[in-house]
């Protein structure tokens, strides 16, 4: 297991240990609130993706938190026949809590081999579901609405990374893309200079140039580790956005 789950402030899990967890994980908390064991929204992602994708499950990653294992992030690694993609890989992430700290949430992502570093992309996530009554039968529903409409998505998702390799960086672009992302929330004031000494000195070495916006986007994902699995979302997503406005898409 990789060290996504810790980058996501979870302790790891296998499938296995997540189906060998005590009950207690997703006892009531009222009357109305149903909650599921987390193997069980695992089964819902897998069983929609063989349903309705050509895609096969090449790896899982999951990550638990809270007293008493409420919480819950997956990352199911995919793979579609024909696709051989050296550089980075999608994946479907989740986030599932049984404690109503938020709803079941999902989405897809890319995750780049050397460095593990993630985003996620809006157009891509699915409607929360809240842990009432009807949880099962929605969140199935919701998670197949999702799966149905990946084949489009992921080749936007390539598109959309090649695009942002081909476009060069000055230092004045990359200093106007930075304070555009603070203005936008997608960024921390205080982080700002982490990412510019990222960009200009990155950590590790990438099939690009070094002055792309992919690099940019690289040391933007790069300071993001170990942030809280919702905000890395949230802040990705507006990432994208002042990324795509930038380069013209």
């Amino acid at each position: 297991m990789s060290n996504l789950m810790l980058h996501c402030g979870a302790i790891p899990q296998s499938y296995d240990q997540l189906r060998s967890m005590n009950s207690i994980h997703y006892a009531p908390l009222s009357p109305t609130h149903k909650p599921v064991a987390h193997f069980r929204i695992v089964d819902m992602f897998k069983q929609s993706l063989k349903k309705h994708t050509q895609y096969s499950v090449v790896d899982e990653e999951y990550g638990v938190s809270g007293k008493k294992g409420t919480e819950c992030f997956g990352a199911i690694s995919l793979r579609k026949h024909g696709d051989n993609n050296s550089e980075y890989e999608i994946f479907f992430g989740f986030r599932h809590s049984n404690s109503m700290k938020y709803s079941l949430r999902g989405g897809l992502a890319d995750k780049f081999f050397i460095c593990d570093n993630m985003a996620f992309h809006i157009e891509n996530e699915m409607a929360g579901t809240k842990h009432t009554s009807n949880i099962n039968t929605t969140a199935q529903s919701r998670i197949d609405d999702l799966c149905q409409g990946i084949l489009p998505m992921d080749i936007s998702l390539h598109q959309r990374n090649e695009r942002f390799r081909q476009v060069i960086l000055s230092y004045k672009d990359a200093d106007h893309l930075l304070m555009e992302l603070m203005r936008k929330k997608a960024l921390q004031k205080t982080r700002i200079n982490l990412v510019d000494d990222e960009w200009r000195k990155p950590s590790f070495k990438y099939d690009t140039n070094g002055i792309s916006l992919l690099d940019l986007k690289h040391a933007f994902t790069h300071v993001a580790k170990g942030q809280f699995y919702g905000d890395q979302i949230k802040r990705s997503q507006i990432m994208h956005k002042v990324f795509d406005a930038f380069a013209g898409a």
